[in-house]
């Protein structure tokens, strides 16, 4: 029987081959794109499976009264809150000190590097693959792998027990490697080393006081810990110990499954919007087979009328009916796998690879993703082969035996309901596309304040072999680029805009008796004439005054604002308990957006730094004349070729920098593009296969009327204006929805557009167009067809 069933749905589809075709093409590219969101969100979603007991897992976080937050805690704080806390089981800090230089043998290899507690596995109690989580921290002289490096140096061989060389004079004992980390993990680790190796460091030692927030808490809680009381404690801590608490508004405890969203806040919209819109093309593919299958539904009548006469029970014919739909769909699911390994998955990956790590996928690992699509695929051939199947098998068989299809009452609420659906949820995706590259075309194309063209910018970190040497020829670049004629500003600094540390200290001005949280930065003479940045007050960075005054400091217009200045004159930043004399300010600039503009420009401080202390820098920022840029990055590149360094000089220009802030936001915007596209097309599809069963029941109508002499015009707007409206009437829907979603994220950034009103007529006009395309190719083929042939038909 199913033989007989397969060779019948083989047949048909073979028959129908034109919407097979269709609903193959709209199912695979719908079911592809499903399948690489649900992916994502699985992957997000798992990334920390490894972690046992992460339920339990907090974190702290400081909020100022001024209205910043940070995860940053004094180090002094953890070893009190476990002392003095019964709700902690174990407390760890985790903090880079500097990404260390690891040797083994001939080969010299630089990776991240975090420091950790001890206790650190007591906390989190991350898998090992080699060693013991017992004692892989406990030597103050031991290093714990990723298994990623752990292969680049080793291989397969089990390296615990082997030693590294460390900034050439540590001898480190590898003594574990990790199980790989999914890298939509809450964290990333490098190499792991304990914070012990950091005790016999001068500068880590003065910066572990209760005035330094540099590391983040995490602690291990008891079941059923008292939250309310812990936060009381660790408050009353913050008064009793931090060199300033009058600053401090509270401290925030957060479960550690937050901490991603802390770190990357539009990862909520990315993983929401990943699901709203696996489930919106879900939506569109389910109501889209129903329609295509109606559409073929009515011309198969007589089929069904013959099946019946010749005994065929309702249950027969609704296994058919199944069964072809599930050839289409589980060769869909085939053809869509193939697509999201071989295009999507890497398209994925480039797109958000670069904020949130590479994925990969492994059947034997995410089988319940594989599991999901294969339940979907049942799901959508069960309900799409019975409803409309189990309506047809009810028309009586003196109808259906003639065809008589025109005196089937169709359900006009529903067909349309679904219609207007589809083109809501495809004209909805299409605003907000408009609404996001508006929004990105502005944050790209916006004054910021500095110009951004024609600077090359250089990273000039590069870790000398021999700074001495390294030094000498830097001078003399610096040298010829400043004789260059082609160049217009050459600057050394620690950041640039787009890249700036998040290094912040707070000022105490006691004449207003205000404590302002300033970011702080460095650079030399030339940093904001190479950038144009215009001073507003006082005057820029001078070699000859300032490299023996006493770190003079340039601030913003916020951090004047802020402090409630309106001049600089004697002015001096200093610390609340500082005696000396403080930082003299000399300077105020017009505020420039040194970050995205997601965010406002803060306050900030340029402390003056030489051009020549090529060790302190991070960059080189060489402003150059239109045209000339290729000739300056060779000479630039050429002699950074003879300096021996660890790492290779790369270079690129300020304006790629700027806007690869946008990357993560880009890849949304790629994401609703992708959607909208999809959402509209497979909309059109139904579109087209409904037209066409309309086209089939008006036959007779359409020759009639062209006997009577309408037009193609007048036949392509009898069948098409019903559609049309009923798209009109998806975009009124769709408009608000658009608005309400698009004003509340345009809310979270602190520079953005205004939605007008021709974002919406234009998203709508797309529609509009494109169903008019797709209604008029079936609509002009009917209009045109020979009225006698059918008038002939019965």
């Amino acid at each position: 029987m199913f033989k007989n069933h397969l060779k019948i749905s083989l047949r048909n589809l073979w028959k129908n081959k034109t919407l097979s075709f269709l609903n193959l093409i709209g199912l695979s590219i719908g079911v592809s794109s499903v399948l690489t969101l649900l992916f994502s969100v699985y992957a997000y979603y798992t990334a920390d499976n490894n972690i046992p007991e992460r339920d339990s897992i907090v974190y702290l976080k400081t909020k100022l009264k001024d209205g910043n937050e940070y995860r940053e805690v004094p180090y002094p704080l953890l070893d009190k809150v476990i002392n003095t806390s019964p709700e902690v089981i174990a407390g760890t800090h985790l903090h880079g000190w500097g990404n260390i230089w690891l040797e083994n043998g001939e080969k010299e290899f630089q990776n991240r590097t975090d420091y950790a507690d001890p206790e650190f596995f007591k906390v989190f109690g991350l898998p090992l693959k080699y060693g013991n989580q017992e004692t892989a921290l406990k030597e103050k002289y031991s290093i714990i792998l990723t298994d990623k490096i752990s292969k680049q140096i080793y291989g397969d061989e089990n390296p615990v027990g082997k030693t590294l060389v460390a900034a050439d004079t540590l001898n480190l004992t590898v003594t574990g490697v990790f199980e790989p980390i999914s890298p939509y993990a809450s964290f990333r680790l490098g190499v792991v080393l304990p914070n012990t190796l950091l005790k016999d460091n001068p500068t880590f030692v003065s910066q572990t006081n209760w005035g330094n927030s540099f590391s983040p808490a995490y602690f291990k809680l008891r079941a059923n810990a008292n939250i309310t009381a812990l936060k009381q404690r660790i408050e009353k801590l913050v008064q009793e110990n931090y060199t300033d608490p009058s600053v401090i508004a509270g401290m925030e405890i957060l479960p550690y499954s937050e901490i991603r969203t802390d770190i990357i806040p539009v990862v909520d919209t990315i993983i929401g919007g990943s699901i709203a819109a696996s489930l919106f093309v879900l939506l569109i593919i389910l109501v889209n087979l129903l329609n295509l299958n109606t559409s073929t539904m009515f011309k198969r009548t007589k089929d069904i009328a013959v099946r019946k006469v010749l005994g065929s029970s309702k249950k027969s014919v609704v296994i058919q009916f199944c069964i072809e739909n599930g050839i289409l769909v589980f060769v869909s699911i085939i053809i869509s796998s193939i697509l999201f390994l071989l295009i999507n998955l890497p398209r994925l990956n480039d797109t958000f690879g670069p904020e949130f790590g590479r994925i990969s996928f492994d059947i034997f690992k995410d089988y319940p993703v594989v599991i999901g699509i294969i339940a979907v695929g049942l799901v959508a051939t069960l309900v799409v082969g019975i409803f409309p199947t189990l309506r047809f098998i009810k028309v009586p068989v003196s109808l259906g035996i003639k065809g008589k299809i025109d005196q089937i009452k169709s359900n006009f609420l529903l067909r349309n309901s679904f219609i207007i659906v589809q083109f809501t949820i495809a004209i909805l995706f299409i605003s907000i596309a408009v609404i996001l590259n508006q929004q990105i075309g502005f944050m790209k194309n916006a004054n910021l304040g500095f110009e951004r063209n024609n600077v090359l910018v250089g990273n000039i970190d590069l870790d000398y072999k021999n700074l001495d040497v390294a030094k000498s020829k830097f001078n003399a670049l610096i040298d010829e680029l400043e004789a260059n004629p082609y160049v217009k500003g050459v600057s050394t600094s620690q950041a640039i805009p787009s890249d700036y540390y998040f290094n912040y200290t707070s000022y105490y001005d006691a004449e207003n008796d205000k404590d302002v949280r300033i970011r702080r930065s460095y650079a030399d003479d030339g940093y904001f004439k190479t950038l144009e940045v215009p001073m507003v007050m006082g005057r820029n960075f001078e070699k000859n005054i300032d490299k023996s005054n006493g770190q003079p400091v340039i601030i913003n217009e916020a951090a004047l604002k802020a402090f409630g200045w309106t001049s600089i004159e004697g002015k001096k930043l200093k610390y609340k308990t500082d005696t000396g004399e403080g930082y003299p300010i000399v300077g105020v600039v017009k505020d420039f957006h040194y970050q995205d503009l997601q965010n406002a420009v803060e306050p900030l401080v340029h402390i003056y730094r030489d051009k020549n202390a090529l060790e302190r820098h991070r960059f080189l920022s060489v402003k150059v004349m239109e045209g000339q840029e290729k000739e300056i990055e060779n000479m630039i590149a050429s002699a950074f070729s003879e300096i021996s360094s660890r790492r290779d000089y790369e270079q690129s220009r300020l304006t790629d920098k700027v806007s690869a802030q946008y990357q993560l936001i880009g890849g949304i915007l790629k994401t609703v593009n992708i959607t909208a596209i999809l959402t509209i097309f497979i909309s059109c599809l139904g579109m087209f296969g409904l037209i066409s069963f309309m086209a089939k029941r008006k036959v007779k109508e359409i020759g009639i009327r062209k006997v009577l002499g309408a037009g193609v015009t007048k036949i392509v707007v009898l069948l098409s204006k019903d559609y049309i409206i009923l798209v009109c009437v998806a975009s009124i829907i769709a408009f608000p929805i658009a608005w309400y979603v698009m004003n509340a994220w345009l809310g979270t950034f602190a520079y953005s557009i205004a939605i007008k009103w021709w974002m919406f007529g234009f998203a709508g006009l797309i529609a509009l167009l494109i169903t008019a395309f797709t209604l008029g190719l079936q609509a002009v083929k009917s209009a045109m067809a020979n009225p006698v042939k059918s008038l002939r038909t019965e």
